[in-house]
């Protein structure tokens, strides 16, 4: 019998479309408590234009892999850390088990995974059922500015996307944390 290493494993499981300053502030938390990391970059398929899909997910998986092995490279992180990616699945209750195995996960570890946002009961009973622990941080407003230089305090992906469907491009300024 394996005696357990009590290891400790923070998961991270984003679409980062776009990677911001919230995303970037949730993976160095998750770096400081934990013993390693394991990056899920999730709807990793590709996704048509004319997919109603599209809207959420417009940018590529090698434009947001290559985003997010630049932030990882700079903040020269020195504990251990892996990149999954994952595509969507269904049944949505078949998605925990999956995560775990994806993740490549083992029991005998301390896995959590972290959330900004509540997610639904159902998702939550089966993280838990496969050995996840659950951790809800709180969402920080951090600045973006347009390329029109208006400034907007936002806290999501969803709030850039909706800025960037105007003329401009994306230009974070990063939080006061």
């Amino acid at each position: 019998m394996r005696k357990a290493t009590n290891k400790k494993i923070g998961i991270f499981l984003g679409r980062l479309q776009p990677q911001h300053p919230g995303h970037e502030a949730m993976i160095k938390r998750i770096f400081k408590e934990n013993d390693e990391v394991v990056l899920c970059v999730g709807s990793a398929q590709k996704i048509a234009e004319n997919d109603p899909l599209f809207a959420r997910n417009p940018l590529s998986v090698r434009a947001r892999l290559k985003t997010l092995k630049t932030f990882l490279e700079a903040q020269n992180f020195s504990k251990p850390y892996a990149i999954v990616t994952a595509k969507d699945i269904e049944p949505d209750s078949a998605w925990p088990a999956f995560l775990k195995k994806r993740c490549r996960l083992a029991d005998d570890t301390v896995n959590t995974v972290y959330f900004a946002d509540r997610i639904f009961q159902e998702y939550e009973i089966g993280l838990k059922e496969v050995g996840f622990r659950i951790k809800f941080i709180n969402r920080k407003k951090f600045k973006y500015q347009t390329a029109q230089n208006t400034l907007h305090k936002i806290s999501s992906a969803t709030e850039i996307r909706e800025l960037t469907k105007r003329p401009g491009s994306f230009n974070p300024i990063p939080p006061a944390f």
